[in-house]
């Protein structure tokens, strides 16, 4: 059997995340909305509403639908709530409008609509979505006057981005405008690749947008790992469609622990807790694509990511014995462990990748940590490791 470790995530450092602040977004589509009582909003820390497109004059609207019950809903659970823009389907008419408002002589018109809804909802921020031939040219421009009043009505601006794609006409400027950016791990393949079957959103997917976003001059801290509460089925090549966690648990409820079943390919409870460890041990958060796709009850997996997050804060107020102390952070080639009771364990240093580079027993409460002096900059994973117990924490090579 697989040994199971109590995991627990210590940022004590400079620069780094407390678990406290660790990111819980859900995307609720409009067309889910009648399923908000099967959803436990208590779970997350913020709820995008997707999604809202205007009309040639500006005047935004999420498919017609009244949001204001929805927003008092989700405040009502302690969430904050962003209203997200476009999406990755956009109607003939909303695809024009998005090209005409975003043009430099029509932004400052548009941007001030959008204040204004967002102001009469009582929303706290701004979601981009807008994707692949919709952001062209004027879509950095948009995005900084965005920035701009967004600061001035004191919300928040986030963006959903591909996993492992930059599109080339976003600048550095735009990119650093974004509060956080949710990436989106999955789709990998799809319906528009029906013989490519396979995992569209594989562990490795996580880890390799990780790195993309890195090198993209991103910080880990600005960053949140998107999730599939989906699969796609491709029983019939001649027909790949998606189906929902729920639909395919309700076949078998042993889906809920697998990641396929037959043709049909998807995230089960072990990788959704596995991503989810980590994103508390690299990234800022976790992002669902979308709430009204899981399971409601006992294969949950929304349930699942929280417990993983909430075992995390738990273990943060009452620590126990392995509370610790790792600096210099940054460093350059040695590090000073500190534990504040004597522990025998095992520290284990890997980059992004996952690929260990280093191990040393530990068996004193202060530990000086020799490491090669050839490791490039970036940034690394520290754990250490007891026999019930592990404690991620994000280094900083300089």
């Amino acid at each position: 059997m697989q040994k199971h470790y109590l995991v627990l995530y210590c940022f004590l450092v400079m620069g780094s995340l407390t678990a406290q602040q660790f990111k819980a977004i859900g995307y609720l589509p409009h067309y889910r909305f009648d399923l908000i009582d099967d959803i436990d909003f208590h779970k997350l820390t913020h709820v995008n509403i997707a999604f809202a497109n205007p009309d040639m004059a500006g005047n935004l609207s999420v498919s017609g639908k009244n949001i204001t019950p929805i927003v008092e809903h989700l405040h009502n659970a302690n969430v904050e709530v962003f209203l997200s823009l476009a999406g990755g389907a956009l109607t003939s008419e909303w695809a024009a409008a998005w090209a005409h408002l975003t043009k430099p002589q029509n932004r400052s018109a548009f941007i001030h609509k959008m204040m204004r809804y967002a102001n009469d909802h009582q929303l706290q921020g701004i979601d981009v979505d807008l994707e692949w031939s919709h952001v062209d040219e004027n879509y950095s421009g948009f995005v900084l006057e965005l920035r701009d009043s967004v600061d001035q009505h004191d919300l928040m601006l986030t963006a959903a981005l591909p996993g492992t794609y930059r599109y080339p006409d976003i600048t550095n400027a735009a990119l650093a405008a974004y509060d956080w950016i949710n990436m989106m791990v999955y789709d990998l393949t799809g319906p528009w690749a029906p013989n490519n079957p396979g995992p569209h959103s594989p562990f490795s997917f996580a880890v390799n947008s990780t790195v993309h976003w890195v090198n993209q001059g991103v910080s880990t801290d600005q960053l949140t790992l998107g999730m599939p509460f989906y699969g796609y089925d491709f029983t019939n090549q001649g027909n790949v469609y998606a189906r929902t966690y729920r639909t395919i648990v309700g076949l078998d409820p042993d889906n809920a622990y697998r990641d396929q079943y037959g043709q049909i390919y998807y995230n089960g409870i072990p990788t959704i807790r596995q991503k989810t460890e980590y994103a508390l041990a690299q990234l800022s958060g976790v992002m669902i694509w979308e709430l009204g796709q899981d399971y409601y009850g006992e294969f949950s997996l929304l349930d699942q990511m929280d417990d993983v997050i909430q075992s995390s804060i738990s273990h943060l107020d009452d620590p126990g014995d392995l509370t610790m102390q790792v600096f210099p952070n940054p460093f350059q080639d040695r590090l000073t462990l500190r534990l504040y009771q004597p522990v025998e364990a095992k520290l284990v240093i890997s980059n992004l990748q996952g690929q260990v580079l280093f191990t040393q027993q530990i068996t004193e409460t202060e530990t000086q940590i020799i490491l090669p002096h050839h490791w490039l900059a970036g940034i690394y994973t520290l754990q250490l490791i007891t026999s019930d117990k592990l404690i991620y924490q994000r280094l900083v090579k300089q």
